[in-house]
């Protein structure tokens, strides 16, 4: 056996090794000098200890027991929820990085432990919480941003067309209800501005035909439809129907006819439904036909491409119309319809 180091006066003794006749090393303890000492591990001061005489054989151990890693693994943890956390208290809303997991334990029983846990549920909950706002804020920012446009839009079309204020401000309404609900999701928003304004003037009976929307707003036909009927049903808006009563005034204006053709325009209009004259024409159509013939009945004629430019109609429907007017001439025109002007007549009615 080699040589024994014994022990000075130092706390700490540095064991013997020995080296007997099997070749295999055997630890012996230099103060009760025992063949094969109990060694006990101290994990709270780090030290080897003899179990015979208390000795410390050994200083700054590494265990390998699974809950001296566990402790390592918890302390290193911790620092860095903490980081994490502070990261989160300083970092803005959008240079923060995503964080997948907190607090979990991977010791040899696969667990963590109760502070890990409760660190990383409130770490996870701060982070749900702070997803959330920027989540809220960028869907505020974004109805603020579409609120702004579709106001603008509004607003234009309004004075466009010469609309009162009402129109707009109902448009308006319209549209801060489909913003709210999340109606416009995978709509074309071109076209819920143009149906609001469509719709707008439906509830203040002040009715635009769908080509006078189209031609302001560069919408399709077929979209501004479309989208007509589904804001309907879900906003439950009511809509009166157009009638030709409410285009024929406007009609009138555009095209620069007297009060007398304007009247006699409405009068022709009443008897053509009281005697279903124009049954299952549209009022756009029926509008067009009264007029073209009142034009001409009171000396003041209009051609028909002149009127389907301004009704939003071919001419050849407006003719069409005609025709069934034409045909009823003398139960359709009164003496009342005669008198709204001294100049009319029958014998001006152009023959289709």
């Amino acid at each position: 056996m080699a040589p024994t180091e014994l022990a000075t006066s130092q706390t700490v003794v540095a064991p013997v090794y020995s080296k007997p006749a099997s070749a295999e090393r055997t630890v012996i303890c230099p103060d009760c000098r025992g063949m094969a000492p109990k060694l006990i591990h101290d994990f709270a001061s780090g030290d080897l200890l003899c179990g015979g005489c208390n000795t410390a054989v050994g200083d700054r151990l590494i265990g390998s027991h699974s809950a001296w890693r566990s402790a390592m693994k918890h302390s290193r943890q911790a620092e860095e929820d903490a980081r994490i956390l502070m990261s989160l208290q300083t970092a803005s809303p959008r240079s923060d990085d995503t964080i997948s997991s907190f607090g979990r334990g991977d010791g040899d029983s696969g667990g963590s432990s109760p502070v890990s846990l409760e660190k990383g549920a409130i770490l996870s909950r701060a982070l749900r919480s702070r997803t959330h706002d920027r989540v809220a804020a960028q869907r505020h920012e974004r109805q603020e941003r579409n609120l702004m446009r579709a106001f603008g839009e509004i607003s234009a079309a309004c004075t466009t067309m010469d609309l009162p204020p009402v129109i707009d401000s109902t448009a308006r309404d319209l549209f801060k209800r489909v913003e709210a609900e999340n109606l416009h999701r995978g709509k074309n928003i071109d076209a819920i501005i143009a149906t609001c304004i469509f719709l707008a003037c439906r509830q203040k009976s002040l009715p635009r035909t769908f080509k006078e929307i189209c031609a302001l707003t560069k919408v399709p036909r077929k979209d501004i439809g479309r989208t007509f009927k589904f804001l309907k049903e879900k906003l439950g808006a009511e809509a009166s129907p157009m009638s030709s009563d409410d285009l024929m005034t406007r009609f009138c204006a555009n095209l620069s006819l007297l009060s007398s053709a304007q009247e006699c325009a409405v009068m022709l209009n009443q008897m053509a439904k009281q005697r279903d004259t124009l049954a299952g024409k549209s009022p756009v159509s029926i509008a067009g036909a009264c007029i073209y013939m009142a034009s001409h009945l009171v000396g003041q004629p209009r051609d028909a491409k002149v009127i389907s430019h301004v009704a939003g109609v071919s001419e050849v429907t407006i003719k069409n119309s005609y025709k069934l007017l034409f045909a009823d001439r003398y139960q359709l025109v009164s003496d009342a319809i005669l008198g709204t002007s001294p100049m009319a007549s029958l014998e001006y009615l152009p023959v289709p």
